[in-house]
């Protein structure tokens, strides 16, 4: 009996050989359901971990299957109940 398990791909498995090492914001919208413009200002948060290459974009398969399985890289930190911040000495 073979493992069910063993024969999935993994997510980045599936991007790199779907399309290579980098992919663009559109194939990236594509895989994401999201409008190309919309990755790219993800990227520029730091949701997406992404490079930028002079005045282009480096977005690696692997950051991008790091995003789909453990979502954003910056995680949006809610104030506390109180609503305020410890202070920072």
């Amino acid at each position: 009996m073979s493992d069910e398990k063993s024969n999935q791909m993994t997510t980045y498995e599936y991007l790199l050989q779907k399309y290579g090492i980098t992919l663009s914001f559109e194939q990236a919208g594509k895989e994401l359901g999201l409008y190309w413009q919309t990755v790219r200002e993800m990227c520029a948060r730091g949701d997406i971990q992404a490079r930028k290459a002079g005045r282009k974009w480096v977005l690696t398969t692997k950051a991008l299957a790091i995003y789909i399985d453990e979502g954003p890289h910056n995680k949006i930190k809610l104030p506390p109940k109180n609503g305020r911040y410890p202070k920072i000495v």
